[in-house]
């Protein structure tokens, strides 16, 4: 019996909670407030919440652009769909193409961090047995293949368990250090609470903006609940309405936590160094107020949550991949759909060989370490992630100047907002000062992103296949003249 199928759309199932439970999951907030505070600290100070406040509303404006094309061009390839739906499908090559590259390295950076976080916490515990961070990210791996292959409700019920116990835990934390500190507890050189919305003297625009070009990095992930919008009932209203509420309550949750890590932290050069130094900014901050055992109990929760973060990108990346494939050539085992699950189980298999591939290369090839391939593919993702926000933001101006929507031109300054953050946030990150591996890292994501590009003047009628796939899966309406496609 064949179980596998070339239709355009998956089997239904999910609702607006478990696209939720995707989106968040995608974010890891637990990961990303483990290590992602200091970089922004370096440039603003103790106005850390400050930075990630304002980095909320930038988020916002980007959004909002992904959430206008989520209405209108419901798809499983996200980027891909909505670039070449808004600008043509060469533009949704590149971006499906760099946003599948991005998914990837997160999903990568995810399974590191289980290792990474998994062997330190082994270490600490002084348990009997002491696996090795490849060890435990080659188990993540797995898991993440096996859970993958099921239907997507299985691995959504996971991330909702996992990443849901991991917010309250940090929302409780956070609440209780900061009670401490606004009663006189908390360390010596405490920081006044106000403080930590207020820069520094001396610090001026240029610094917050490179700061909140860190905070824009730690939403990434939040547009992947684009990616089901083949597999979402009433996906044109309920996607559009849970990107933007994913990013208020990451932004208000980030913006909590940041101040209570500031502020447990406290003021002075020596907790600014302990600060600056942490592996585990939740673990670090917990241990003083509640004991030990709650800093490794938030280390626990931080490798659950990079599971999670491995896993999500991969649910995400197999639907993209599928997305090209089926447009390309409907007939392609990468673009079919498993009837028993309604997932992508060749693409998902396809995606899961490269990435055992990848880290083997970068860890035996490359001699990379866990802290080395973690921050290796979180800075290649961060790269690709930012081209595909500034092609998104572009696409959605260009489709709201097509629209007949009423205060479209006054609408237009959302789009054109986001995309000035965009490409300010993106050159920040290229010119950078940069040393090892990070001089090279911004070439090849510039390669992967442009690689498309290079295909299409090697394979002309690439373009046209892709056009005619995306009007026959009903996504986009393609004009094809002289040989060439451009979608209107």
């Amino acid at each position: 019996m064949n179980h596998e199928c070339a239709e355009s759309s998956f089997i239904p199932k999910l609702g607006a909670l478990d696209v939720i439970a995707i989106s968040v999951a995608g974010v890891a907030p637990t990961l990303s407030m483990s290590l992602g505070p200091q970089q922004p600290e370096m440039h603003v100070g103790r106005a850390v919440p400050l930075a990630f406040a304002l980095g909320t509303v930038v988020m916002l404006l980007v959004g909002w652009c992904f959430a206008r094309l989520a209405r209108s061009h419901p798809n499983a390839g996200s980027a891909y769909g909505f670039a070449a739906s808004a600008l043509g499908p060469r533009w949704g090559l590149i971006g499906g193409w760099a946003l599948l590259g991005t998914y990837m390295a997160f999903a990568l950076s995810g399974a590191t961090g289980c290792g990474l976080f998994g062997a330190n916490l082994a270490a600490r515990l002084h348990a009997s047995w002491q696996p090795s961070d490849l060890t435990i990210t080659m188990t993540a791996i797995l898991a993440t293949a096996i859970l993958s292959l099921f239907p997507a409700r299985n691995s959504v019920l996971i991330l909702i368990v996992v990443e849901g116990t991991a917010i309250l835990v940090m929302i409780v934390m956070s609440a209780v250090v900061l009670w401490d500190v606004a009663h006189g507890g908390g360390p010596a050189k405490h920081v006044p609470l106000k403080d930590l919305f207020i820069p520094s003297p001396g610090t001026g625009f240029s610094q917050i903006a490179l700061a909140m070009s860190f905070v824009v990095l730690s939403f990434g992930g939040f547009e992947q609940a684009a990616t089901l919008g083949e597999e979402v009932k009433k996906a044109r209203r309920i996607i559009p309405g849970v990107l933007i509420v994913t990013i208020l309550l990451v932004g208000l949750l980030y913006t909590l936590i940041t101040a209570a890590e500031i502020a447990g932290f406290g003021g002075g050069k020596a907790n600014i160094h302990r600060f600056l130094s942490s592996t585990s900014l939740l673990a670090d901050v917990s241990s003083g107020y509640f004991g030990a055992w709650f800093g490794d109990f938030l280390d626990v929760l931080a490798t659950i949550s990079a599971f999670g973060c491995a896993l999500a990108p991969i649910l995400a990346s197999s639907r993209i991949l599928f997305a090209m494939f089926r447009d390309v050539n409907p007939r392609s085992l990468i673009g079919s759909i498993s009837q028993s699950s309604g997932t992508p189980r060749h693409a998902t298999t396809l995606l899961m060989l490269s990435m055992v591939l990848i880290y083997l290369l970068l860890k035996f090839g490359c001699h990379g370490t866990a802290d080395d391939i973690f921050f290796w593919t979180s800075t290649f993702s961060a790269l690709t992630l930012l081209s595909v926000y500034l092609l998104i933001v572009i696409a959605a101006s260009r489709s709201l100047a097509r629209s007949h929507t009423s205060f479209r031109k006054l609408k237009q300054i959302i789009p054109s907002m986001a995309a000035l953050a965009m490409a300010y946030t993106l050159w920040t990150c290229i010119v950078a000062p940069a040393e090892g591996a990070y001089r090279y890292i911004p070439w090849l994501a510039l390669i992967w992103v442009l690689l498309p590009a290079i295909t299409v003047v090697a394979y002309p009628d690439l373009v046209e296949k892709v056009a005619k796939g995306l009007l026959r899966g009903g996504h986009a309406e393609p004009e094809l003249s002289a040989g060439k496609a451009e979608l209107t």
